[in-house]
């Protein structure tokens, strides 16, 4: 049976052309590498090398068993990673969301429907979050809009709409009851968190002429938001769940764009229909 660490020569030296190239990529010794051609070529029996006393060079040969070298690396690798989202699939409940508002949520959730089951959380963008779900890294995902794929079950989770954090001097505070559109803002210096996920890019080409000032530890944010006159975000979810503790000095105003609300969707593999029942169940009571 040929070693990979064999196949691996064989892939970089097709790919880097030189012993001195590829003995540097593969963090080995010029002589340790030119032992480990030889050695695949005792192996399989052929010549895979053209050598001269100032250059080595692949042959045809070499060429076609380098072809495969790399075909075999890339199922090793695709073996490696689906055996271990698979074992970890059985032990856990792997969730990627597009937004923060679903992921302070729902892990909690979760801890009640499968006390005995770890749940981990990821914070991507939509399309990293697919590709995850579709090689297994996630159980589910969390994407701003519904699935259709026969592959896929999808259901609505719920939505979220933005607000404008001022201080009550600010001129649109007096706009809390009926909001105003993102553009009364644009232009203006933000403080916000440090990933928005989703919110990013909405924000992003709604206020084009703002700035942002962005901190990633939300005690330094509320702290500085309580001692700023800056302008900041909020949403309805983060209202609700955190408002008894921060920002107290702060008006709320809505975002009346339809940009500014967020509609979510929990979207899994149908294979993981059984294992997440509970939690179907109680999307399907709550719709």
């Amino acid at each position: 049976m040929i070693e990979m660490n064999l196949l691996e020569t064989l892939a970089a030296f097709d790919t880097y052309g030189t012993l001195s190239a590829s003995s540097i990529h593969l963090h080995i010794s010029q002589p340790a590498l030119s032992r480990s051609m030889q050695k695949l070529e005792e192996e399989l029996g052929v010549k895979l090398f053209e050598r001269t006393k100032n250059r080595m060079a692949l042959n045809s040969t070499g060429k076609l068993a380098a072809s495969y070298a790399r075909q075999i690396l890339n199922m090793e690798k695709e073996m490696t990673t689906a055996v271990i989202n698979h074992d970890r699939s059985l032990h856990t409940i792997s969730v990627g969301y597009c937004a923060p508002s679903p992921r302070m949520e729902i892990p909690n959730m979760l801890s009640r429907f499968y006390p005995d089951i770890a749940n981990l959380s990821d914070l991507q963008t939509e399309a990293e979050l697919l590709k995850g779900l579709y090689q297994n890294r996630y159980t589910m995902i969390i994407l701003s809009h519904p699935m259709e794929d026969p592959d896929l079950g999808c259901m609505y989770y719920g939505s979220e709409q933005m607000y404008f954090s001022v201080v009550p001097a600010h001129p649109v505070a007096v706009y809390k009851d009926q909001g105003v559109p993102f553009s009364a803002l644009d232009g203006e210096t933000f403080l916000q968190a440090g990933n928005v996920g989703i919110w990013e890019n909405i924000k992003k080409q709604k206020l084009p002429h703002s700035n942002f000032i962005r901190e990633s530890d939300l005690n330094s944010l509320n702290t500085i938001i309580n001692s700023s006159t800056l302008p900041g975000f909020a949403t309805d979810v983060t209202i609700r769940l955190f408002r008894s503790e921060q920002n107290k000095n702060r008006i709320f105003v809505p975002i009346t764009d339809p940009e500014a609300t967020i509609h979510f969707y929990c979207v899994y593999l149908k294979n993981n229909t059984t294992k997440l029942q509970k939690w179907i169940d109680y999307l399907k009571s709550n719709s």
